[in-house]
């Protein structure tokens, strides 16, 4: 007996209790499409990875000035023309730190690795000379041929790292061509910013949403204003010392300073270190001055510049900042290291926010489900049902039921 020719093409189209196979075929057609798409944007990505980079640090630069601007806003100024000098502002500021700090802070470093030799000679000398283990090491010409390729490769690498302040696009094109694509940069997102806040404010639609935007693009901000303002008073202040003092080098220590000032915790460590060492290859008592400067501008700093700058900014324990700077320094060198800390506030933030959401609903939902169940036990007893039984009526009684 021959099967109805539906139920053959039943049992093709469709599994054992399955969907059809033109939705089957349909589902992994559109899985393969958003692979292939997510492959592709990858791949562009990477490719363009020096001009994403690029437009990232003018962001970034351009929520760190914020601040500024709003503050030139709110007292008359149109915002084309608060960009505008806060624009020419970072123009002068760092034509001052190139002049003063970073072209003779180069030119010294040249100096360092043809005169490391002497330098460890007058080191060993004031750890007792060869008769010393500390004296021999320093007084070793092996000792010497690797710090003088140690003092040339950072050398490369402080100017790379300067370099990659703006961005690694200007390993290719210069760090003028960078840091001008940079200010541009700077200038487009600064007069955007309205409209950019505006479209992530349509996009996230409720007013917790956008407060929580605002309070994170605020914490980037502050840190970065304040950080440039801070690492500007340390390099600043340790220039004006070393020459004052006569330690060596004194434009590329001072630089030193400044950059290192920008990491937490170890930062004014290594700085410090660097600057007594360097101090200490002219005499001991120019070694205890450097160190007791390094001291007291360090306390100046944490206890009355610091807190005045980061009050509203970072709100992140010693350890969750040095774990940051490490994850950022490991992802992107020194541009990920200076990020990593505003990036991670404005992330903790987020998840606060979060998290107190989640816990309010779960809060109400607990108070309305308390509610539910006391009005259920406050609840009448049931009135008696009647039934008819062959033409009259009977009551019958039955017990009210309770909650549930």
């Amino acid at each position: 007996m021959s099967e109805p020719p539906g139920d053959d093409v039943g049992a093709r189209g469709h599994g054992a209790g399955g969907p059809p196979l033109s939705r089957v075929a349909a589902m992994v057609l559109v899985g393969a499409l958003v692979v292939v798409a997510v492959v592709v944007v990858l791949l562009v990505a990477y490719r363009a990875r020096q001009a994403l980079l690029l437009a990232f640090t003018g962001f970034f630069l351009a929520v760190g000035f914020e601040p500024g601007v709003a503050w030139l806003t709110r007292h008359g100024a149109r915002r084309g023309l608060a960009v505008a000098l806060i624009a020419l502002g970072a123009v002068a500021v760092g034509a001052v730190l190139v002049a003063v700090l970073v072209v003779p802070g180069l030119r010294q470093i040249g100096e360092l690795a043809r005169g490391a030799p002497q330098v460890l000679d007058r080191l060993a000398a004031r750890f007792g000379g060869s008769s010393t283990g500390v004296g021999a090491t320093l007084a070793d010409p092996a000792t010497h041929a690797t710090v003088s390729e140690v003092s040339q490769e950072v050398g490369q690498l402080l100017a790379s790292a300067l370099t990659a302040v703006f961005s690694a696009l200007g390993l290719l094109l210069g760090g003028a061509a960078a840091a001008l694509t940079t200010l541009v940069l700077l200038v487009y997102f600064g007069l955007a910013m309205p409209r950019i806040h505006a479209g992530l404010a349509r996009l996230l639609g409720t007013p917790d949403r956008v407060d929580t935007l605002d309070e994170a693009l605020a914490r980037v901000g502050g840190y970065v204003s304040g950080q440039v303002l801070v690492s500007l008073i340390a390099g600043g202040t340790s220039f004006v010392f070393f020459l004052i003092a006569g330690v060596p080098y004194p434009a590329l220590l001072a630089l030193v300073v400044a950059l290192f000032d920008a990491l937490p915790q170890v930062g004014a460590f290594f700085a410090s270190l660097i600057g007594t060492v360097v101090a200490l290859s002219q005499s001991w008592g120019l070694a205890v001055v450097t160190l007791a400067f390094f001291c007291a501008y360090q306390a100046v700093e944490n206890y009355l510049i610091a807190p005045r700058v980061f009050s509203r900014t970072i709100d992140l324990s010693p350890l969750a900042a040095f774990l940051a700077v490490l994850v950022g320094a490991s992802f992107g060198g020194l541009l990920g290291a200076l990020v990593a800390l505003p990036v991670t506030a404005a992330v903790k933030i987020v998840l606060a926010r979060v998290l107190a959401a989640r816990r309010s609903r779960t809060t109400r939902r607990s108070e309305a489900s308390s509610t539910g169940r006391a009005a259920r036990r406050r609840r009448p007893p049931r009135p008696a049902a009647t039934v008819s039984v062959g033409g009259g009526r009977r009551a019958i009684r039955r017990r009210a039921r309770g909650p549930g």
